[in-house]
């Protein structure tokens, strides 16, 4: 079986999970402080983040510095979608929340 090198890795994750959250390169780029451009080198594969800017990264993205790093099951661009899971607990926690406030307003 052929190894996927890190970097594309990290660069799919970084590009799907972007994608999930319904983001544009600005935006990520926003939340992390560096630059749309560079966000675009990363998914494009141009430039390899380093480990502080993967940190930046999953934090603004929200999920656990390995997750950049794992391999999913499914990974080719077409059907590389492993962070379903991860949006529907998102919604949901947010859903629990918001529920959560209301009745404390009351």
């Amino acid at each position: 079986m052929n190894e996927i090198p890190i970097e594309i890795v990290i660069q799919k994750n970084i590009k799907v999970l972007r994608q999930e959250l319904g983001w544009s390169q600005e935006l990520l780029a926003e939340k992390t402080g560096v630059s749309a451009p560079y966000i675009t080198q990363i998914e494009t594969g141009k430039r390899k983040p380093s480990l502080d800017i993967v940190e930046k990264l999953a934090s603004a993205l929200d999920v656990e510095y390995k997750t950049l790093f794992e391999l999913h099951n499914s990974f080719n661009e077409k059907s590389f979608n492993p962070f379903s899971k991860h949006k529907l607990e998102s919604r949901l926690i947010t859903a629990i929340t918001n529920t959560i406030h209301k009745e404390f307003e009351k």
